[in-house]
């Protein structure tokens, strides 16, 4: 209810208009001060109490009155007597980070930091969109009535954008590690491999950040950074110039590669060949580093067996 009194015109009209990803802020913010008030009343018992006999379920009902009195009469008066457009003061707000997120400069920022927070330690997808989600969601939105119309798709960096077309099997395009793993002379790396694949395959590679580690490793930092860079920028300009659809459609970001760029993109068959391709770019700029990483481990592996050997000789 306190939603759309903001979307009420100066002349007490509901605007309609409000309601697509305009105004997706809007409606975090009245549900974030309505809860808040609501906590309010109840830790200062500002609440309408009914006898214990009373059942609960009647009883909960009353207890909301007050604090939604409060709500509605807060953002009556912030919309009619003030005739404060709350949905647009956000927006301008939040123009120069739309603009930005949409630009190259802006995504590749965004993916530096990601991955940047993830060699860190720090669940960069996590931390990040909790700001980037509500504004690609935007974008996706705004992508699906331009597509349903007809006209032209307004965003590039749409939701799917990053989880699909960047994250090629997890953040880092690690599933291309993965296979690199499966075909590794180390049994380390090898037996790693076998079990990160079924989660790699579904863009959840906690198993490689964690096991290989690409986490506090100078080495695999260099690709886990360089690669997501590589991919955005190429996805990036491939879209801008028409050789992929953009995304028009939420797809879960767990969705397998190819499949999942061709579901967002409204089953374009190029937005597929293109994620298949982006496996081998990725794959290419892995393997001078794992083979880097593959050589101190065998000779780690080398050294336990010789130190296994010379143990059991001792025992004998």
């Amino acid at each position: 209810m306190a939603f759309i009194i903001t979307q009420l015109s100066n002349d007490f009209v509901i605007d309609p208009a409000g309601f697509d990803s305009t105004g997706l802020f809007t409606a975090i913010i009245a549900g974030i001060v309505t809860a808040e008030i609501y906590n309010f009343c109840i830790k200062r018992n500002w609440v309408i109490r009914l006898p214990q006999g009373v059942p609960p379920a009647v009883s909960n009902s009353f207890v909301s009155l007050v604090p939604g009195m409060i709500v509605l009469l807060l953002f009556w008066i912030i919309r009619v007597p003030f005739h404060f457009d709350i949905t647009q003061f956000i927006e301008h707000i939040f123009s120069p980070l739309l603009f930005a997120l949409n630009s190259l400069p802006g995504i590749l920022l965004y993916t530096f930091l990601v991955s940047l927070l993830w060699c860190a330690g720090i669940h960069g997808d996590m931390t990040l969109e909790g700001v980037a989600d509500p504004i690609f969601l935007t974008f996706i939105a705004a992508n699906a009535s331009a597509f349903a119309k007809g006209e032209t798709l307004p965003y590039i960096t749409a939701s799917g954008f990053s989880s699909l077309f960047v994250n090629v099997g997890g953040t880092g395009a690690t599933l291309t590690l993965v296979l690199l793993m499966l075909t590794s002379k180390a049994k380390t790396y090898k037996q790693l491999g076998k079990v990160a694949l079924p989660g790699s395959l579904f863009e959840i590679n906690e198993p490689v950040i964690f096991g290989f580690p690409i986490i506090m490793n100078p080495l695999m930092m260099i690709p886990f950074i360089v690669i997501p860079l590589v991919l955005a920028t190429s996805s990036y300009l491939l879209m801008s110039i028409g050789l992929i659809a953009k995304p028009i459609m939420v797809v879960p970001w767990t969705m397998p590669p190819i499949i999942g760029p061709l579901m967002a993109t409204g089953w374009d068959w190029r937005a597929a060949v293109w994620s298949a391709v982006e496996i081998c770019i990725a794959i290419a700029i892995y393997f001078p580093f794992f083979k880097m990483a593959e050589k101190e481990m065998l000779a780690k592996e080398g050294e336990e067996l010789k130190e296994a050997e010379a143990t059991e000789l001792l025992s004998e």
